[in-house]
């Protein structure tokens, strides 16, 4: 049986968060503690929310641009024909096109242009990133192609690297692309002065509009198993019901009610957020059997009422 139903449709691909991190969230809820893979999915689930946060910072600055001529993508995963790319931020208008790669990051970061890598220095501690510029270069690549095999017409295209983190000190060294390394409050300027280099469009409103309906169509979720992703085997998860006040677990099912034998909640619908984590964690599909022994009930016909009776 499906677990969720339906997809909704959208006009603009609006910033939201990231599947991903609902799948990290359960993820690291259901890990055994004992798990040698837990710190890796936390740090993983720490990076993806930071991005998703250092996405968020932009939406203020971004709403001072005009509607009728610039339309705002967020996480736009694509295929080029080769392999999937996904962009975190793209600003298309009839003149030309941003792909804008964020890097929430705090400390003292310092670009290194001689050896092609991003250098963040906190707490006394140095950690190298790869350079955001060849980052945005490949995503430029990518996208062009994207463009081309979709027979769409080829808009000029920028990169930028937008540094996020409001308190994070900027310096470079050998760094040509000091001039494409913008913070927020200057992204609106920055894309201005692109802008001034164009006198006129290079494609209409409504090509405009086919452009952004195909990247929309065309947009891919990441739907890979994540479990998968860090080698897990379905005995690595945790059953139960999560009680909703302490967060113990298993509920135990007495009656019509879920009831958590540490802080003694009572709850009639706290099975949703368990069945939302299998959605999550093994995909859209259940069996009664399936849903038995993740909810650690017995009773075959309450399986069955529980999932006639789960929204969709």
């Amino acid at each position: 049986m499906n677990i969720v139903k339906g997809e909704c449709c959208y006009e603009d691909k609006e910033l939201e968060i990231p599947v991903i991190v609902h799948k990290l969230q359960a993820l690291s809820e259901r890990m055994k503690d004992s798990s040698s893979k837990l710190p890796h999915v936390k740090s993983d689930l720490s990076k993806f929310l930071s991005g998703y946060n250092g996405e968020k910072s932009l939406e203020f600055h971004l709403t001072f641009l005009q509607n009728d001529l610039y339309h705002i993508l967020h996480d736009v995963r694509l295929h080029d024909g080769e392999r999937f790319f996904q962009i975190d931020v793209l600003i298309i208008s009839p003149f030309f096109a941003v792909i804008a790669e964020v890097k929430n990051l705090s400390g003292h970061i310092t670009f290194d242009g001689k050896f092609s890598q991003l250098i963040q220095t906190k707490n006394g501690q140095e950690r190298a990133f790869p350079d955001p510029l060849l980052q945005v270069q490949r995503q430029i690549t990518q996208f062009r192609a994207w463009l081309k095999k979709s027979s769409l017409p080829q808009v000029p295209l920028h990169g930028m690297i937008v540094m996020s983190n409001p308190y994070s000190v900027l310096t470079s060294t050998d760094y040509e692309a000091d001039n494409l390394i913008v913070k927020p409050p200057s992204l609106l300027s920055s894309i201005d002065t692109i802008k001034k280099q164009y006198d006129k469009p290079f494609i209409s409103q409504k090509e405009l509009k086919k452009l952004t309906k195909q990247i929309l169509i065309q947009h891919e979720l990441d739907e890979r198993p994540i479990l998968d992703r860090y080698g897990l085997e379905r005995t690595d998860i945790i059953n139960g019901v999560f009680c909703p006040e302490c967060k113990s677990f298993p509920m135990r099912r007495i009656y019509k009610y879920w009831t958590c034998p540490r802080c003694s909640c009572r709850s009639t619908s706290a099975h949703l957020s368990a069945l939302k984590d299998y959605y999550l964690l093994f995909g859209k599909t259940i069996t009664s059997k399936q849903l038995r022994e993740f909810l650690m009930i017995d009773s075959y016909q309450l399986a069955t009422r529980l999932l006639q009776s789960t929204p969709t």
